[in-house]
């Protein structure tokens, strides 16, 4: 009988050991951030559709918590609205919409590191449609 009971008091022990040691650590409930902040800025632009350099803003869309808004996409010149994005992670998406004077674009850029977005997307003007890429750069 007292060698069951110590086999249970020695069980209990390691018991009590064992949820002692599995404290979630600290660093688990950080705050990882807003994941559009890496993406914000005026980035210049190099594409590949019109071989145009010209600079794009992207700036956070106060209306929606995971979208970016990105004035000068494509370059349809100053005085149009943005274009608006979706940040996924290291990707950001730009859903068919309409830009500029009746331009429509579609597509997605990459994040690579703070200084580069590598940039892949249809523009159709006029019902003529362009295959682009681009690349942001800071």
């Amino acid at each position: 009988m007292k060698k069951t009971i110590k086999y249970v008091a020695f069980f209990c022990l390691i018991l009590i050991i064992s949820f002692l040691a599995c404290n979630p650590d600290e660093d688990d409930t950080a705050d990882p951030g807003d994941p559009r902040d890496k993406y914000l800025g005026t980035w210049n632009v190099n594409e590949t559709c019109n071989k145009a350099n010209y600079q794009a803003t992207i700036t956070k869309d106060p209306s929606h918590s995971a979208q970016v808004l990105i004035s000068n996409f494509c370059n349809p010149g100053q005085g149009y609205a943005p274009a608006y994005a979706l940040v996924v992670g290291n990707t950001i998406n730009v859903e068919s919409q309409i830009i500029g004077d009746n331009w429509t674009v579609s597509g997605s850029g990459s994040y690579k590191n703070e200084n580069l977005i590598q940039w892949s997307y249809t523009l159709v003007i006029a019902g003529s449609g362009e295959d682009c890429t681009a690349d942001y750069t800071k």
